[in-house]
């Protein structure tokens, strides 16, 4: 065989579709993480029909969602991003898993909001002012809940001022969306990078004027760059160094079992009542826009279950 690289063809795929990649730079004082994720918001766009604006405020926060999962890395874990603003947007909600997997919806999905005077989609005033709150929810013990206030409604500023405020950790965000006039997504990515204890004035200084210079997530996305190359040109001087690529997707597992669960919570006397009418039941999953029914039959075998 001739010499040369092995391919390493699953990762070779990973890298095409939407991904994490994972990485330290200044000797382990910095911590960084980019996605892309342009499926993962097209999706959410589908499911939900969501306007522009919509788009890109829950497009931000799964994409926020997302790599907070992937740092804190505990197995199992769940995260949930909860915005509360009141603003017409009404409100954000999310999940992610340390697996690459998000869901996430808004209550008011089609809003519309006048563009920025230089024509750039407003989230700032679609979400407004009120909280952001992070649940971590870990297999056999109690979620753990912390709330800090919306710094800006942008999401990018809210999420770095929460790992300031609850953890200590100074941390600049990044995340953008880019729509097309038809409402199709663009691009959508970001990054979050860490400085981790130990860290001196002097790396802070010189890491703020390396960040200083970025115009905008979309506008790397824009020339072509992928996570790793975001990555590596926003962390040149700090010898980046990548330590993981995986994949990213937009995921809900709601299925017919779970539908079920959800109505049989109703009660039996409303479930009976439906039964003595032929109706049929519908369970919706607010995440992924999915809509399950039960049948007058199927009700009966349910409560002969329960």
């Amino acid at each position: 065989m001739p010499e040369g690289n092995i391919i390493d063809f699953e990762d070779a795929k990973t890298r095409r579709g939407d991904h994490l990649v994972r990485g330290t730079a200044a000797d382990g004082f910095i911590r960084a993480v980019a996605v892309t994720a342009r499926g993962v918001v097209e999706t959410a766009h589908e499911n939900h029909g969501t306007s522009a604006v919509a788009s890109a405020a829950l497009g931000r926060l799964m994409m926020g969602a997302l790599m907070m999962a992937s740092i804190f890395k505990s197995e199992d874990e769940l995260l949930t991003l909860q915005v509360k603003g009141d603003g017409p947007l009404g409100g954000l909600t999310v999940t992610a898993n340390n697996k690459g997997q998000v869901k996430g919806f808004a209550n008011h999905p089609h809003v519309w909001v006048a563009p920025r005077a230089e024509g750039k989609l407003d989230v700032g005033s679609a979400v407004g002012k009120g909280t952001l709150s992070v649940v971590r929810d870990l297999p056999g013990m109690e979620p753990y809940t912390s709330q800090t206030e919306l710094v800006s409604g942008e999401i990018g500023d809210d999420l770095a001022a929460y790992f300031l405020l609850s953890d200590q950790i100074p941390t600049s965000v990044g995340v953008g969306v880019l729509v097309n006039g038809d409402t199709s997504i663009r691009q959508a990515g970001g990054f979050i990078i860490q400085l981790m204890p130990g860290y001196d004035d002097e790396l802070v200084d010189r890491l703020e004027a390396a960040l200083a210079g970025v115009s905008s997530v979309t506008d790397l996305l824009e020339q072509g760059l992928d996570p790793a190359g975001i990555l590596r040109t926003l962390l040149a001087d700090f010898d980046f160094q990548e330590l993981e690529a995986s994949p990213v997707e937009f995921y809900c597992g709601c299925d017919h079992e779970r539908a079920s669960r959800a109505v049989l919570a109703l009660g039996r006397e409303e479930i009976e009542d439906m039964i003595a009418k032929n109706e049929t039941a519908e369970a919706h999953c607010h995440f992924c826009g999915k809509r399950h029914y039960l049948t007058p039959d199927e009700l009966r075998e349910l409560l002969e279950q329960d």
